[in-house]
């Protein structure tokens, strides 16, 4: 999802400028509407020079992901796309400026949870995707279906994944606990965290990141964040599953207290020995791999009442409505989703493909046992985690009281009041 897949899906949305930008697109019209992809009459189809705007996290990286720009250019030798890269946080807190302005480069990165901000000032895709024969069957349901807004398609997906159980193999073969696989359920879970916590380990490492807390509060009780499109915490059912969220950190004391102001806890700990297991994305995981010095499993969300359920996100491309060539930039997306940069990209370890004929590449870049039935299955139980508008300022103050609430601060049903009281009338 995102270009550096350690720090890839830091889901805390803490800047106060990204939530001044996203108000700024809710007076946006549809900027130089005649160029809105509808007709496809709008500038040359084969011929422009285009802007990508992108997270990038250094030289290395831009160089990666100009690659994938530049099959536009071997495909289409009139078109060619350059890549106006920024780091993950400042992209972020501009890119709704930028939308805004009208003066937008044509090809906008976009997360699947921060779209909902952005889409009034993006192109829809539909009618692209049926001029220029493009499938939608030829992709991951779940992440299509995470990039559309008001049942249009926005963005077209480079990468996807549902969330999973990173697992410390040998931490668990040490405690004589058994590995996971798919079925295994939160009493099977909880014990093996708390044989697995000793020793100043834990079995568990969390924080209150959305896509992470929502990921368990969907499988322990089913309740979803919003109702209606409205933003809906303070729901008897998600106040539930919160509450045995917060448990594992205040009651359970199967994760240790969460730090405030470092966002990379999480992954410290694990990849660091210091907790045996991690909620993260398949986007993480090669990555992930050649950093630990431990033999890395995964494995589905443990299954609550209603069976395993998890959440899926990914990152696409999308159109600047402020673009004057948006068929040249359609054809230019086409090309940077192909099977071919996809499948670089999974060899690389630097997504997890949404094309799926590109997955049989990640798997063998992955070389771990049992990652294809792990993820087969996280898939059938997933949905695409729909976000409000204002899912920006949500993400922010989850990370603020949902820390006090882990940590056993505040209650976890007076956190989440204070969320939906300050965030629910922007939803």
């Amino acid at each position: 999802m995102k270009a550096t897949p350690v720090r890839a899906h830091r889901w805390a949305l803490k800047t106060g400028m990204a939530a001044l930008s996203v108000l700024a697109l809710t007076t946006v019209a549809a900027c130089g509407g005649s160029n809105d992809g509808s007709s496809g009459s709008s500038g040359a189809a084969d011929k422009a020079d285009l802007t990508w705007s992108f997270w990038v996290a250094g030289a290395e990286d831009q160089a990666a992901w100009q690659k994938v720009a530049d099959q536009a250019h071997t495909d289409h030798a009139g078109i060619t796309v350059k890549l106006q890269g920024a780091p993950w946080d400042s992209y972020w807190s501009k890119i709704g400026t930028t939308l805004a302005s009208g003066k937008a480069p044509c090809i906008i990165g976009m997360q699947s949870l921060r779209m909902a901000s952005y889409a009034n000032a993006m192109v829809p895709l539909d009618d692209l995707m049926k001029k220029y024969g493009m499938k939608a069957e030829d992709f991951d349901k779940p992440i299509m279906d995470g990039l559309k807004a008001d049942g249009k398609q926005i963005a077209i997906p480079y990468d996807s994944g549902p969330m999973v159980i990173f697992y410390n193999k040998d931490m668990f073969k040490a405690a004589g606990v058994p590995d996971p696989k798919p079925g295994w359920t939160m009493d099977e879970f909880k014990a093996a965290a708390k044989k697995l916590t000793a020793a100043g380990k834990t079995g568990l490492v969390t924080t209150p990141g959305d896509l992470g807390t929502m990921s368990w509060v969907r499988t322990m009780t089913g309740a979803e964040p919003l109702a209606d499109g409205k933003l809906n915490l303070t729901d008897s059912k998600f106040e539930q599953g919160f509450s045995q969220y917060a448990d594992f950190v205040k009651t359970d004391k199967i994760a240790p207290q969460v730090p405030g102001g470092n966002p990379d806890f999480e992954t410290q700990q694990f990849t660091g020995g210091k907790a045996a297991m991690q909620l993260n994305g398949p986007w993480s995981l090669i990555d992930t791999k050649g950093k630990v010095k431990f033999n890395l499993g995964i494995a589905p969300i443990p299954a609550g009442p209603d069976g395993s359920k998890t959440y899926t996100a990914g990152s696409g491309f999308g159109i600047a409505r402020s673009c004057k060539t948006p068929d040249a930039a359609f054809q230019a997306i086409m090309s940077m989703t192909t099977e071919k940069p996809l499948t670089t990209l999974a060899e690389a370890g630097r997504a997890y493909p949404s094309r799926t004929a590109a997955h049989p590449a990640w798997f063998t870049a992955a070389k771990i046992d049992g990652a294809k039935e792990t993820i087969d299955y996280a898939s059938e139980h997933s949905v695409p985690l729909v976000t409000s508008k204002n899912w920006v300022q949500v993400a922010d103050l989850l990370n603020r009281f949902g820390t006090q609430a882990l940590n056993g601060e505040i209650p976890p049903d007076q956190a989440l009041k204070t969320i939906q009281d300050q965030a629910g009338a922007g939803s």
